[in-house]
């Protein structure tokens, strides 16, 4: 009884897993499960949800509990740091082309949202321009697209400080 418990778990876990994800990377093989990858050369250490081996490359996804069902930059730019990191540590090629699944936070329902990710040098650009803004020295933050970002970042003294 036991054993027919735990094997009707593991397939409803792969069945919740799955679900949400793009017909593309239905049935697909699950490369690697919350690992965190590092990059050495960066600097970059990331941590993703999910990767998938489609077509002879990794696909990442990105699992988002939220009340909106929207994919956001940021989710981009944590996508694009995982893609980086994962591919120069494991020397393998990651797709340009990534995936946020966003959870109803009330419903429940999920769905997905194909992404395009940045480069490996748009990614350095913006963690030089970081370092840069923690240093005090650089060009001057940009505003957030809305106020509500600016109120909610953990760097809003150093741009208020910047821009006195």
């Amino acid at each position: 009884m036991a054993t027919l418990y735990a094997l009707s778990r593991r397939h409803s876990t792969l069945e919740d897993d799955e679900r949400g994800l793009p017909a593309a990377l239905r049935g697909a093989r699950l490369a690697h499960a919350e690992e965190t990858f590092r990059s050495a050369a960066r600097r970059l250490v990331a941590r993703l949800d999910r990767a998938y081996e489609v077509a002879g490359e990794l696909v990442l996804v990105e699992f988002k509990t939220r009340r909106t069902d929207v994919a956001y930059m940021a989710d981009i730019l944590e996508l694009s740091v995982q893609r980086v990191a994962l591919q120069d540590e494991r020397q393998v090629p990651v797709s340009m082309t990534a995936w946020v699944v966003t959870q109803n936070s009330v419903t429940g329902k999920r769905h997905s949202h194909r992404v395009t990710l940045l480069s490996a040098a748009e990614v350095e650009a913006l963690r030089t321009h970081y370092l840069e803004i923690e240093a005090g020295v650089g060009r001057a933050p940009t505003p957030a697209r809305s106020d509500n970002q600016c109120l909610h970042c953990g760097h809003r003294a150093a741009c208020i400080g910047r821009q006195e």
